[in-house]
């Protein structure tokens, strides 16, 4: 069918069990834009507005690859709602649609920019576009239009941001600074870009992170290597330099140089054999003191080496090292300018049919390198700013935990903050809605599922830190040395939180009840 775009949406329904469609958009005969979703109008689950502004004024002929009718639906407004049966409180979901890697984590005018790959029209992972939310808070979120939108070159895949403070790419227009978005243009991904190759390209804003236009020299960095991607750029202050790693194959990684933020030279390459993708690289003080910096090099799935960085050239100084043993939690990625700290967020895949999101964002972590047992460790903590979402904190002081005696103590908040500390030496289990977290004194291993994770005491109690919610939880053990990111589905009837144990002594419990992220915003 062919129309005339007159209007800000077009809405397809869609449903989690329909089989999927590639959808073809044509201007003047031309393929500017195609999509694969699970089409359906007998009986949709939810529905999808996609933004279709840039094409507004234009005739688009619509085509689909399966023998059935396209009903054409628009709109100027969209429902606007985090409805869903499982819809986290405290961990960021797109309102519609399916969401995963974190990309262009910035701070810019006191707001906390956050950007992801995205697909609008599905709950699953496809037809990857890059997301937008904005934050004051790094925990309170309004999700906004999205940013890039796949063209002609590819779909948008992994990347970064920063500010362009100094005006070195010249792009520059009034009194805003520019916002650079580096990402991967990801090339026969999609029916319109068939044939055309992995380039790393890049978008700016120069009214603020309003609208983003991409750089009409792209690409700035050509096909390496097949599928090489997800480059993470950041400001090298002792040379006034920039800085960019890369992911090219298997597990191998490249870093590059620029003053100009345009043009890259390679530095050096350098292997991470347990993990690929998505590579993060910061500067991190050893035990808070600034006049022992080393620098963190870290991949998708958290292995990471901690070494130093001369502006030339990343030397490990130690064996690669592991932070998270969960089931889920991928592609984590830092926020850049914010002054003195180290902020990341990574995402976990969540599919439940019928509802209308896919996957969720980590509580934003305070990363920071801390010795641990003797040993120089990278770190993870929830960022203080979570406790804006308690709405009630419960205390306990020296509690025994017995076999025959459990601790039972009710929460009332699909999602909670527990803070645990057990006397060293001995064993215990931890359930709550249907999830269970056992320490093996013994082995001195922290299980929950079928993940295990080695951890130690610390001056004689295992310190955990628990943030659960509908459908993940966080755990953090050895001063935030041990990471767990687990995905599951709450039972919210079992709404006791039970410690079983032979002989523990719990020397202290602090139970938060969370509210909702979103108690404000839209629902």
């Amino acid at each position: 069918m062919e129309f005339l775009c007159d209007s800000k949406y077009l809405v397809f329904p869609a449903s989690h069990h329909a089989q999927n469609k590639r959808i073809y958009f044509y201007i003047d005969d031309k393929l500017v834009y195609d999509l694969v979703m699970a089409l359906d109008y007998d009986s949709p689950d939810y529905e999808f507005h996609l933004n279709v502004e840039r094409f507004k004024g234009k005739n688009i002929r619509v085509e689909c690859d399966c023998d059935m009718d396209i009903k054409i639906r628009r709109s100027d407004v969209k429902k606007d709602g985090y409805e869903g049966k499982y819809r986290p409180y405290a961990h960021y979901t797109a309102k519609r649609g399916w969401l995963n890697d974190p990309n262009g984590l910035t701070y810019y005018n006191d707001k906390y920019l956050m950007f992801y790959q995205h697909n609008p029209v599905a709950c699953t992972w496809e037809n990857m576009h890059w997301g937008y939310a904005v934050s004051d808070d790094l925990i309170h979120w309004q999700e906004k239009e999205i940013a890039l939108f796949a063209d002609e070159d590819g779909t948008m895949f992994s990347g970064s941001a920063v500010i362009d403070r100094k005006n070195v790419t010249g792009l520059k227009e009034n009194d805003n600074d520019v916002i650079l978005l580096f990402y991967t243009c990801a090339g026969s991904t999609s029916e319109a870009s068939k044939g055309k190759p992995f380039t790393q390209n890049l978008a700016y804003s120069t009214d603020g992170g309003e609208t983003f236009v991409k750089y009409a020299k792209n690409p700035l960095i050509g096909q390496i290597v097949g599928g090489n991607r997800d480059p993470k750029v950041i400001y090298y202050e002792p040379d006034d330099s920039y800085i960019m790693v890369l992911f090219l194959e298997e597990h191998e990684f490249v870093i590059f140089k620029s003053k100009n933020l345009l043009d890259w030279t390679e530095l050096q390459r350098l292997t991470l054999s347990e993990d690929a993708e998505c590579p993060d690289f910061y500067p991190l003080a050893v035990d808070g003191c600034r006049d022992n910096t080393k620098w963190v090099f870290i991949a998708a799935s958290d292995r990471y080496y901690i070494g130093s960085f001369n502006g030339e050239k990343f030397t490990p100084e130690t064996e690669l090292k592991r932070l998270n043993y969960g089931n889920n939690s991928y592609a984590a990625q830092s926020w850049s300018d914010i002054p003195d700290r180290r902020i990341r967020t990574a995402f976990a895949t969540v599919v439940i049919p019928g509802q209308p999101f896919g996957s969720v964002m980590n509580i934003p972590q305070e990363m920071s390198l801390k010795t641990v047992n003797g040993e120089i460790c990278l770190c993870a903590e929830p960022v203080k700013e979570i406790e804006k979402l308690y709405i009630g904190t419960s205390a306990f002081d020296n509690i025994t935990a017995g076999s025959e005696d459990p601790f039972r103590c009710e929460v009332n908040s699909k999602c909670c903050d527990i803070s645990l500390k057990v006397k060293c030496g001995s064993s215990f289990r931890l359930s709550l809605f249907g999830l269970s977290i056992e320490y093996d004194a013994q082995s001195s291993t922290l299980k929950c599922l079928d993940k295990n994770a080695p951890v130690k005491s610390v001056n004689g109690t295992i310190d955990l830190r628990i943030v659960i919610d509908t459908v993940y939880a966080e755990i953090f053990a050895d001063s935030g040395s041990v990471f767990m990111g687990m995905t599951y589905i709450q039972d919210s009837n079992l709404n006791k939180l039970i410690i079983e144990s032979d002989n523990a002594v719990i020397e202290g419990l602090r139970v938060s009840e969370m509210g909702t992220f979103f108690a404000d915003n839209n629902l």
